[in-house]
């Protein structure tokens, strides 16, 4: 329930179905009456239409004349599922034989030979709301942002492709963590509130890493990679540092071009 600026009490509630996310807001037919028997996850008829707020603005609401709880509905139009689920598993594990570097690869192999977290993997969301926010969204991002790098990887050469697609791979792993996803509903975890997926992941690596005796420098500009994968720290987008190698600095604008090219492309 929220108040307007004249002090009138309106309900707002967040609809979600397999096509994405809409605000709705009820100002009519006592709102509070309606917000009362409103449980998450639950499935509604509404009546209502669509406007612009503000005027040219490009974001949408529905102005709600009624709703009301229904059970007559194809469970299938609220379940987001991956398209070509298959293929995207494909990229992943043939991308991780491309890496010629043993320590990174054996890196990889430590996380993915590991089934519990190659599940939480394949299946965790990559957001709760901005980008990606579905089961296996993570997977989605993960290779657009592989992709992307290896076509940085083919402009500038001088870029340790190994390195790069590593971090590609690994720089959002702290998110199989930081939400609870059990339901079609994202939730944040009280670690992902507390820590943030950058921490979180950067954490896992050090635990992983050091199982196969890598080099320090290569720990370290690993770790420096999932720290600073959201840009300068004046951007105020989480970065514990701001990226300091080429690797990082690519790592960081694929990740910002996915994310931010995918919520586009979803809200055209």
């Amino acid at each position: 329930m929220k108040k307007t600026k004249t002090n009138t009490s309106y309900l707002e509630v967040t609809l979600q179905d397999k096509t994405g996310q809409i605000k709705g807001r009820m100002f009519k037919h006592r709102p509070f009456k309606t917000y009362a028997k409103i449980e998450k996850n639950t499935v509604w008829n509404i009546v209502g239409k669509i406007q612009e707020f503000p005027t040219e603005s490009g974001r949408f609401n529905i102005l709600i004349e009624s709703m009301n709880p229904t059970t007559n509905y194809n469970e299938e139009d609220f379940i987001r599922k991956v398209e070509d689920y298959d293929k995207h598993v494909e990229f992943l594990f043939n991308t991780i034989e491309t890496i010629e570097n043993i320590h990174l690869k054996k890196l990889l192999k430590e996380f993915f030979n590991d089934e519990e977290f190659k599940n939480n993997f394949l299946t965790a969301p990559a957001a709760k709301i901005h980008h990606h926010n579905y089961k296996g969204g993570l997977l989605v991002h993960t290779n657009e942002v592989i992709k992307i790098c290896q076509t940085i990887t083919y402009i500038y050469n001088k870029i340790n492709y190994d390195l790069l697609i590593t971090g590609a791979i690994l720089h959002d792993i702290g998110k199989i963590e930081t939400y609870d996803y059990e339901t079609e509903n994202i939730e944040m975890k009280y670690e992902g509130i507390m820590l943030d997926h950058l921490f979180i992941g950067a954490n896992m690596i050090e635990n992983r890493i050091k199982k196969i005796d890598a080099p320090k420098k290569l720990k370290i500009q690993l770790i420096h990679m999932i720290l600073s994968h959201h840009g300068d720290t004046s951007l105020g987008w989480g970065s514990a540092v701001s990226p300091k190698t080429p690797e990082a600095l690519a790592l960081h604008h694929a990740d910002d071009m996915s994310a931010k090219i995918t919520s586009s492309l979803e809200n055209k």
